[in-house]
């Protein structure tokens, strides 16, 4: 399936390369074999709410859909470390408030194997300690010395800067033809 999967791309790289080459004033479409290598990421989480979690785990989900679609033959192993106000997510206590996204977060940790770093000096910070977490989660004691640790050990460092977009494609973005 996998290299049916590639051949397909293949293909279409091929084909949209050449339509591309006609047409003028147009970006490149960048893929190729190189494009999306094996790698180790860290996404470091210090987000300003507890409701950013839910965007931040697009960029998950986009990392790992590019991954299946560019570069099937190559592996991504993917890390959170959070440290800031989206800690309260991760509270058995506010499951029900949050649950939906608790939800995508353990998926993550089920089928894809991320990792999801939770910071201690934070967690008491809001009041919670280890017995608070869920056991898809994993304490480390500081934060920002987990990053640092994860980078030494060959993880790329990925900041979550959390935007949203609507305003800005509404105002901005390509419209559609009436």
């Amino acid at each position: 399936m996998r290299i049916l999967t590639v051949i397909i791309s293949v293909i279409s790289i091929v084909l949209y390369s050449y339509s591309a080459e006609k047409k003028k004033d147009v970006a490149v479409f960048e893929v190729s074999e190189s494009t999306y290598p094996s790698v180790k990421v860290v996404y470091d989480w210090s987000l300003g709410s507890p409701e950013d979690v839910s965007k931040a785990l697009n960029y998950l989900r986009n990392h790992f859909k590019a991954y299946d679609e560019y570069a099937p033959l190559e592996e991504v192993e993917i890390v959170v470390v959070s440290h800031g106000a989206e800690i309260p997510v991760f509270a058995k206590q506010n499951y029900k408030v949050f649950k939906d996204i608790v939800d995508r977060i353990k998926n993550f940790h089920d089928i894809y194997g991320v990792k999801f770093y939770i910071c201690h000096n934070a967690a008491k910070a809001f009041g919670f300690d280890t017995e608070d977490f869920p056991s898809f989660v994993i304490i480390t004691p500081a934060g920002v010395a987990k990053l640092a640790a994860l980078q030494e050990e060959g993880y790329r460092l990925v900041p979550a800067i959390v935007h949203d977009f609507k305003a800005v494609k509404e105002k901005y973005g390509k419209k559609k033809s009436k």
